[in-house]
């Protein structure tokens, strides 16, 4: 029996050195415990807990991945402005140069009905005001309607509507049927800035301020055009063909549209994140860039959707007056300046030369 103790106690320092590399070490009894737990039976001591933490760490790895996400607006950066923002420049353009040339009409229709319709100055305003009063009622109800179906929808509805108004107009017999029909124009551009509007959701932060600044390089072209149409289409054909070419702008857009991609925001408030996804990819592609890595964030907002009367809460009150403040003092001005320079032009020789056929056109049409 002393032998076979002595046998022991000279083995087991050899043993211990052998396997000293393969021993795990434990800080409290409970850790190995745990770690013994754990382990798999047939494998070695010491590489159960090995194996177990490396899976567990490709796991987490990989639950990173798989969960990495990207915004609508950390997508648009990362795509940049390249060819697909330049081509929705020109479309974006060619929508205000349409609307330009559908206000700038009005001042030179009015001096051309008080000649041919014996037209009251009462009544030459009327032409003009119907179409601000058309824009200020429609501009909250297109926003509406854009909310609910979409911005690509309506800003095709709101300029084929302006468009089929605006030619109709041409043929108004009576001064009233004018009236109606250019004040629906008006309704019609209210929606017109949803445009501009759904430019600027795909312009990355760096470029979104000087090019929707650069679009009111449009607006003058449209102007410049609708006085250089004027110049050739009023001595020959008249003012019902100058409305009628006028209009022309807005079919064009209408039918680029088809190439406009919707709101990918729209999208991602309706649910539709995949459909959000193809928009931000259409782009990439188009740009010739990539997105950014994983899946797009879809990101549930329980804010309540402002109302009209929020613009004059405590908190948005001053930034509202002001802002009313500017855009009052900006139409006032431009509109002023545009209609005044041209009844200035017109004092004293408005109707000479034209001969009056209808004298009793104004009394049939009221």
């Amino acid at each position: 029996m002393d032998n076979i103790i002595k046998y022991v106690r000279n083995r087991a320092p050899n043993v211990l050195n052998e396997n000293a590399d393969n021993m795990p070490t434990y800080r409290t009894l409970d850790d190995a415990v745990s770690i013994a737990t754990n382990a798999d039976p047939t494998a070695p001591s010491g590489y159960a807990s090995l194996n177990q933490t490396s899976a567990t760490t490709t796991t987490a790895e990989n639950g990173e991945e798989s969960t990495k996400t990207f915004t609508i607006d950390e997508a648009v950066e990362k795509i940049g402005f390249g060819q697909f923002q330049f081509k929705l420049s020109m479309l974006t353009g060619l929508a205000w140069m349409a609307d330009a040339m559908e206000m700038m009409i009005l001042s030179i229709l009015a001096p051309a009905l008080h000649c041919d319709w014996l037209l009251n100055e009462w009544q030459k305003a009327l032409i003009t005001t119907v179409v601000f009063c058309g824009m200020m009622l429609s501009g909250a109800i297109w926003g509406k309607l854009c909310d609910f179906y979409g911005r690509k929808a309506c800003l095709i509805l709101c300029t084929l509507f302006t468009f089929y108004f605006g030619a109709l107009s041409a043929l108004a017999p009576l001064f009233i049927w004018l009236l109606i029909l250019r004040g629906l124009v008006g309704f019609g551009i209210g929606g017109a800035p949803q445009s501009v509007t759904l430019y600027a959701e795909f312009l990355p932060s760096k470029h979104r301020a000087r090019c929707v600044i650069l679009t009111n390089v449009f607006w003058s072209i449209g102007a410049c055009l609708e006085v250089i149409l004027a110049i050739i289409v009023m001595p020959t054909l008249g003012w019902r063909w100058l409305l009628g070419f006028s209009s022309m702008p807005l079919l064009i857009f209408a039918l680029f549209c088809v190439w406009l991609p919707e709101s990918a925001r729209f999208h991602m408030a309706s649910g539709r994140a995949d459909l959000a996804y193809e928009t931000l990819k259409r782009i990439a592609d188009d740009n010739k860039t990539s997105l950014p890595e994983g899946k797009l964030a879809v990101i549930k907002s329980d804010m309540k959707r402002g109302q009209l009367v929020d613009l004059l809460s405590r908190e948005h009150r001053r930034t509202t007056l002001i802002l009313w403040f500017i855009w009052f003092a900006n139409a006032f001005s431009y509109y002023g300046i545009v209609l005044l320079t041209t009844e200035m032009f017109q004092i004293g020789n408005a109707c000479k030369g034209k001969k009056i056929t209808n004298k009793n056109h104004l009394r049939s049409s009221i």
